[in-house]
């Protein structure tokens, strides 16, 4: 009796302890960044370099500017969606399945504008250019400072839950352009230049695995 008792009560706090960990491991990387700030300016950093390190032996664009990088064409024949008074007059991302919907941010200084949201990558395209890719990235754990609804609106934290199909929208000197994602994948750097908006994250902590999104515009 006293053997089942002991078996009964060892299993039951293997499972609840089981229970806790499985409960915490989706909130872990946020109490992490809460009692190591600094990690998010680790991982700037590597976010920032993320496209420089992958140029490579197909003369793919850098973060850098450089008069010797000739960017991948990507031609888009679709005209300019109609101008619409009524939308924001500042640039920004929205993509309603995460609910990101976020200012965008421009700039080479990437360790104060990551502080600040979403990051257009310099020297790559913008909506109403089409020589190579519009590229966008951002943290998904943000700053200490950052409050949970500016998170919601602006981290990329749940890029990973973006597939095929699914719709991005950039406005754009007030005209909406909508992508359709058409691959997603992990890895270390871009593989796809071909895309016309490329989104990306850190997958955790200083690790060098990004998670992507490739997308076409669509309307």
């Amino acid at each position: 009796m006293r053997l089942h008792k002991k078996f009964f009560l060892v299993s039951g706090i293997s499972l609840w302890t089981l229970a806790v960990v499985f409960a915490l491991l989706p909130v872990w990387p946020h109490v992490y960044y809460r009692i190591s700030p600094r990690a998010s300016e680790t991982l700037a950093s590597t976010i920032a370099y993320t496209v420089t390190e992958e140029a490579g032996p197909i003369n793919q664009p850098s973060i850098s500017p450089s008069p010797t990088i000739t960017p991948m064409p990507t031609p888009i024949t679709k005209p300019l969606p109609d101008f619409d008074p009524s939308l924001p007059d500042k640039n920004g991302l929205i993509i309603d399945k995460i609910g990101v919907r976020g200012e965008l941010h421009e700039g080479s200084d990437w360790k104060n504008i990551l502080r600040q949201g979403i990051w257009r990558v310099p020297n790559f395209s913008t909506p109403d250019l089409a020589s190579e890719p519009i590229i966008l990235a951002a943290h998904r754990w943000g700053y200490l400072e950052w409050s949970a609804s500016f998170r919601k609106l602006n981290s990329f934290y749940s890029l990973p839950q973006l597939k095929i199909g699914d719709k991005i929208k950039v406005v754009w000197e007030q005209r909406e352009y909508e992508y359709t994602v058409y691959s997603t994948e992990t890895g270390t750097g871009i593989t796809d230049y071909k895309a016309n908006i490329i989104l990306y994250t850190c997958q955790l902590w200083n690790s060098p695995v990004r998670y992507f999104v490739y997308a076409n515009r669509s309307n």
